[in-house]
C-alpha cells in the first residue's frame, strides 16, 4: 500500500541568526493525514514505538461549551533520524478509541504546550486521560519566564520566528488548506523541539489532569480561580467593554498575544504587566468562561460584545 507520508517544508517558518538548534530534517518533517479508521489503526503501529510524542490540537467554537468540537489532533514524534507528525482529522467520523493506549501509556511522556486547555479538552471530548505529560509552557513558567506563549518561547529558545496567521484558520472547512496543514505540523514539532530543549536544561513540566466537575467554575466570585486567569480575564473582559464589538472570539484570543497596541495593548499591559504573555489558550478560556458567566455574548456578527452585567463588572475595576 501506498504510504501516508508526505514530506513537507514548513509553513511562514524564518530562521534567525540565534538558531540554537540547525534540525531541519524536523522542520522539514514527514506528516501523514489520517481521515479513515483502516490508516490510524495503520499509522498507530508507529506511534506506539515512540519515546515521546508532541501532542496539540486545533478546535471549533471553542467559545460554547456546547458546541465546542475536536477538529484535528496532531502528534509529532521521532523515528530513528526522522521526524514524523501525524495529523488525525478529528471532524471525519473516526472512532478515536484506539488512541487511549498511547495517550495513556505511561512508557510515553507526551509533551504539550499549555495542557489545560489541549488535554483537558481531550478529557472532555473523548475520556481520554492523557499521560504523562510535560508541559512546555508550565516549565518555562516554572523557571521564571514570563512570555510563555509557544510563539516566544521557539523565538527565545531555538531562534525561530513562527507566522502564527493560520491559527485564525476555519478548521471546520474540508478539504484542509495545506498551509492549513503545514501549521498544524509545524505547531507540534515546534512543541517537540521545545520539549527536548527543556530536557537539556532540567525544567520540570509535570501536569495531572484535574477531576472534572459537574459545571464550568464561575468568574463570579473572581477569588477561587487562578491569579493570572483572573488577570488575564479582566483584560479580556475590559478590551470587549471599550472596543465592542471589534473582535471576533478568535480574532481577540490571538491578537492578545500578538498585538500589543492601541487601547487594547494598554489593558492587556495594565492587567498583567509589559513584559507577561497571554498565551492563545488562556485567552480562549478566558473568553469562554466570560461569555458563560454572561459577562459577553457574541452579536449577530460573531463579534464580541459586553453585556450590562459585563460592563458593571469592568467599571468596578
Amino acid at each position: 500500500s501506498a504510504s501516508p507520508w508526505e514530506r513537507r517544508a514548513p509553513a511562514r517558518l524564518l530562521r534567525s541568526r540565534r538558531a540554537l538548534h540547525q534540525d531541519e530534517d524536523m522542520l522539514s518533517s514527514a506528516v501523514a493525514l489520517i481521515d479513515s479508521q483502516s490508516a490510524l489503526q495503520s499509522i498507530l503501529v508507529q506511534v506506539q514505538t515512540a519515546r515521546a510524542l508532541a501532542l496539540d490540537i486545533e478546535t471549533i467554537n471553542w467559545w460554547d461549551r456546547a458546541a465546542e468540537k475536536v477538529a484535528l489532533i496532531q502528534l509529532a514524534f521521532r523515528e530513528e533520524a526522522a521526524t514524523r507528525v501525524v495529523i488525525i482529522d478529528a471532524l471525519a467520523g473516526l472512532d478515536l478509541e484506539p488512541l487511549r493506549s498511547v495517550l495513556e501509556s505511561a512508557s510515553i511522556p507526551k509533551a504539550i504546550h499549555n495542557a489545560s486547555f489541549d488535554a483537558v479538552r481531550l478529557a472532555r471530548h473523548y475520556n481520554i486521560q492523557v499521560f504523562p505529560i510535560h508541559d512546555t509552557m508550565l516549565a518555562a513558567r516554572r523557571s521564571g519566564e514570563r512570555r510563555w506563549s509557544l510563539k516566544a518561547q521557539v523565538e527565545a529558545h531555538l531562534g525561530m520566528l513562527l507566522d502564527k496567521r493560520e491559527q485564525r484558520s476555519d478548521w471546520s472547512r474540508r478539504p484542509l488548506k495545506a498551509e492549513q496543514l503545514n501549521y498544524a505540523a509545524l505547531d507540534a514539532s515546534c512543541t517537540l523541539l521545545l520539549y527536548e530543549h527543556q530536557l537539556t536544561l532540567g525544567l520540570r513540566g509535570e501536569y495531572a489532569l484535574k477531576k472534572p466537575t459537574a459545571e464550568p467554575q464561575s468568574l463570579l466570585p473572581l477569588e477561587p480561580l487562578e491569579t493570572d486567569l483572573l488577570a488575564h480575564a479582566t483584560a479580556l473582559l475590559g478590551i470587549v467593554v471599550e472596543l465592542s464589538g471589534r473582535y471576533s472570539p478568535g480574532q481577540l484570543a490571538v491578537s492578545v498575544g500578538s498585538d500589543r497596541v492601541g487601547l487594547a495593548g494598554w489593558i492587556v499591559d495594565r492587567a498583567i504587566g509589559r513584559e507577561a504573555d497571554i498565551e492563545e489558550g488562556i485567552a480562549r478560556e478566558g473568553i469562554a468562561r466570560l461569555r458563560e458567566d454572561g459577562l459577553i455574548t457574541i452579536n449577530a456578527t460573531r463579534h464580541l460584545e459586553a453585556t450590562s452585567l459585563g460592563v458593571a463588572t469592568w467599571k468596578k475595576k
